[in-house]
């Protein structure tokens, strides 16, 4: 039998570009489907971005940091001292005006690592590493010895996401190790090789052997999915509009979170939000 796998990672809230994913993975004639995080935010995909998901064979899903995070929102774990976590309060309290709660549960029950095997060939899948889906011990520039973490005797082909960037490459032992890319958040050091595609991989096994293994970089109306989120009032949207843009994404910079933070008086929305959830 032929098995062709998309695998699905960081797709971040941009349902636009998860559609023109889609839409090749089928061309292609895709049979199943891996999802490995990042679903929701910094984009405003919510119960759109589930229906697409909902229709499709996914017979291997894990949990990424960001989902972690908009998990961590709903118990009660950030506060508004952090710019960080004031806007992931904000744009939590976002998602949830626009998401079924049933799916918060799905998230929640999604586990780290997942194994799967495909006629014989056994696959790892996680975020990142099996144990810890956030950090940069998966970068790509790093050292193999790195990567040997997703490995091991019980595992041919370890696939994760997380590092926003395509990646194939072998453990110490001569395992595979593959990353599919980011649909939503691409990420790119070299300007040359910059482009506002959505990635994503598809293997082929057949009669127990990887037989092909393709790195898509799918074109989309990214300016679409821009308007689209002015359209649905994204909060932070002058950092999405420089994603969608420039492919950089400055969650990181406290200078410029503490200015939209003042700007738009997200704090204010922030601990509106923050105390409906410890009152229920």
């Amino acid at each position: 039998m032929n098995h062709k796998i998309a695998i699905l990672s960081d797709i971040h809230g941009n349902t636009t570009a998860l559609a023109g994913v889609l839409e090749d993975a089928k061309n292609l004639g895709a049979t199943e489907y891996w999802l490995l995080g990042d679903i929701f935010l910094p984009g405003p995909g919510a119960n759109d971005l589930v229906a697409l998901l909902k229709d499709l064979p996914i017979t291997a899903s894990v949990r990424g940091n960001w989902d972690d995070c908009v998990l961590e929102a709903l118990g009660g774990q950030y506060g508004l001292e952090d710019p960080e976590e004031i806007q992931f309060l904000r744009m939590t309290q976002y998602l949830m005006e626009r998401l079924n709660p049933e799916h918060i549960d799905w998230l929640r029950k999604l586990p780290m690592i997942a194994k799967k095997e495909v006629e014989g060939l056994r696959f790892s899948l996680s975020h990142n590493l099996p144990e810890k889906n956030y950090g940069g011990d998966l970068l790509v520039e790093n050292d193999t010895e790195k990567f040997d973490q997703l490995l091991d005797e019980t595992t041919d082909v370890a696939v994760y996401g997380h590092v926003h960037k395509q990646l194939l490459r072998y453990g110490s032992q001569g395992q595979q190790i593959i990353n599919p890319g980011s649909i939503g958040m691409p990420y790119f050091d070299w300007v040359g090789l910059k482009n506002h595609r959505a990635q994503y991989a598809l293997l082929e096994v057949e009669n127990g052997e990887l037989v092909n293994i393709q790195f898509r970089k799918v074109a989309y109306d990214y300016e679409a999915e821009l308007e689209s989120a002015k359209t649905k009032d994204l909060p932070f949207i002058e950092m999405y509009e420089e994603l969608r843009r420039e492919d950089n994404y400055r969650g990181h910079n406290i200078e410029l979170l503490t200015g939209l933070i003042e700007q738009y008086d997200y704090l204010k929305e922030a601990n509106d939000f923050l105390q409906s959830i410890k009152t229920h």
